[in-house]
């Protein structure tokens, strides 16, 4: 059962590893449009929460931020490396909002805590297939946790997995990962790096 706890933790440090990577610097940073004409407040998911659905009072807003990459492969004797590409048109959609951006870009999303929705990134571009991605906000509050149980070594990351499993997630602070998208090239299937 601790294991189920153990697993996010070890993602996010598999994240953390692979964040080593250079960035292109943000090319634009937005607010998420609401879809609905009468929203007020950016509160979008007020219609549900009077609806009786368990979302909470709006927080304010987090940062989702897009990049786009495809694999490049210089010759047969290489590996496959992961390029970041600019200047791609993508759409950020959920429930109650969208955004229209180049990458890489940021956008401030509505913030519900443990309510907040997950997030689709729809990007196209001459050239390639359309790329896809998909992510949930994941609890920070909980990561943070488990990262300072992990100092004390499996005695700690085994306490932190309890204090978790006890710890209301209603009180806890959500985040959205990186939202990276992979483009591949019209004709992947038949090329050396193949589609991804």
């Amino acid at each position: 059962m601790i294991f189920r706890f153990l697993i996010p933790a070890i993602a996010v440090s598999g994240m953390a590893l692979s964040g080593c990577q250079t960035h292109k610097p943000i090319a634009m940073s937005v607010a998420a449009t609401p879809t609905s004409p009468n929203i007020q407040h950016g509160d979008v998911l007020a219609p549900q929460r009077t609806a009786g659905q368990d979302i909470p009072a709006l927080r304010g807003n987090e940062i989702a931020t897009i990049r786009t990459y495809e694999y490049t492969k210089k010759n047969d004797s290489d590996f496959s490396t992961r390029s970041e590409i600019e200047a791609v048109d993508c759409v950020l959609e959920s429930d109650g909002y969208k955004a229209s951006i180049k990458t890489p870009a940021q956008v401030r999303v509505p913030d519900y805590g443990y309510a907040s929705r997950p997030i689709s990134v729809r990007c196209t571009a001459t050239g390639y297939r359309p790329g896809v991605a998909n992510v949930v906000a994941v609890n920070k509050s909980a990561d943070q946790r488990m990262s300072s149980g992990s100092n004390a070594g499996l005695a700690g990351i085994v306490v932190m997995a309890v204090v978790n499993a006890a710890s209301d997630q209603k009180k806890d602070d959500f985040v959205y990962p990186p939202i990276n998208v992979t483009m591949n090239r019209i004709g992947c299937e038949t090329s050396k790096v193949t589609c991804r």
